[in-house]
């Protein structure tokens, strides 16, 4: 059997790049084709390494570039969700993770618009909606996140008076900086383990709905839109960089048992309904006991003893080559 890095090289050498998915709806598209070469042996994870200029035009025209001689790695995209989707340069993900990747490095445009193109990207490269609004949810509110400010600079503006003599004066200038903001901590167990069973949830209902419906919360059914996936995904990053998110139990809303390691073979709700938020049941000692049966729940007060009884973290590691820092 091929190794999953050759079955990767194999996939980027034959790929051919895709305009639209659809008559109705543009997203952009891909101006070049990819080529690179995995170095597997690099650390701390393998890297790709582009070989020419990769280019890809969003829908409003910008252009975004990978230039010829980047090495990406898919740290843009959360280690844990690897468990989920497979890695970052697997099947239709590669292209748009390659322009992801490089931006979410450099920082040169805002952390919303950089997310916003790796779901144009992936709809551009036929990638499901369901699946393509789950990732950039995932991105949003677990990925990196950083804001461009205008700042107020003084530089030192120096004229030449004599053979040795200078007179120097500051002036202000604007200039744009980067501020990055808090990650959510994904070493912590019970937070990765709540993150977890906040994606499954979230998968399955994309699923479900076909992408029409995004989450439930205690209020209700929340719509998927692309105003809704950013919005829904910035509290859920707030509440997850919360020290206070164990027990924040209506916060979270549905949640789901974790019964499979693979995009691919994610199932909808049972008979292909979403659950109400009222009918989930509480996560208990009794609940939790089964692991692995998909169903739905949601916290109360006491559930924080059992959080971490509801998800296999080790499979979780295994999948996604990544070291949990179990207690």
């Amino acid at each position: 059997m091929k190794s999953i890095w050759q079955s990767i090289f194999l996939f980027v050498a034959l790929s051919t790049f895709s305009l639209t998915v659809s008559a109705d709806e543009y997203f952009g598209r891909f101006l070049d084709q990819l080529k690179g070469a995995f170095i597997a042996d690099a650390e701390p994870r393998p890297q790709f390494k582009i070989e020419q200029d990769f280019r890809f035009e969003d829908p409003n025209g910008l252009l975004w570039l990978t230039p010829s001689g980047t090495h990406v790695d898919g740290a843009s995209i959360p280690q844990f969700f690897w468990s989920i989707i497979g890695g970052p340069f697997e099947g239709a993900y590669i292209n748009a993770s390659v322009i992801h990747d490089h931006y979410c490095h450099t920082k040169e445009r805002t952390a919303h618009d950089t997310h916003r193109n790796f779901y144009y990207g992936m709809m551009a490269s036929n990638v499901p909606e369901w699946k393509a609004d789950l990732m950039h949810w995932a991105v949003s509110t677990f990925g990196p996140s950083w804001k461009l400010e205008k700042r107020v600079v003084m530089n030192q503006n120096c004229i030449a008076t004599g053979s040795n003599d200078k007179i120097c004066t500051n002036v202000p200038t604007i200039q744009m900086v980067t501020v990055s903001e808090p990650s959510v901590d994904l070493a912590n167990p019970e937070v990765l383990a709540l993150a977890i069973s906040k994606t499954n949830a979230v998968a399955r209902t994309l699923l479900t709905s076909n992408g029409k419906v995004l989450d439930v919360s205690s209020a209700g059914q929340v719509n998927s839109n692309l105003t809704s996936i950013e919005s829904n995904a910035a509290n859920y990053r707030k509440l997850f960089q919360s020290p206070e998110i164990v027990n924040q139990t209506d916060s979270l809303g549905l949640l789901s048992q974790a019964n499979k390691t693979s995009l691919a073979s994610i199932q909808p709700w049972a008979d292909n309904k979403i659950p109400s938020y009222t009918e989930a049941k509480v996560l208990t000692h009794d609940f939790a006991a089964p692991k692995g049966n998909g169903l739905p729940f949601k916290l109360d007060a006491g559930s924080r003893a059992v959080i971490l009884n509801n998800v296999d973290l080790q499979a979780i590691e295994s999948n996604s080559r990544v070291m949990i820092k179990l207690q």
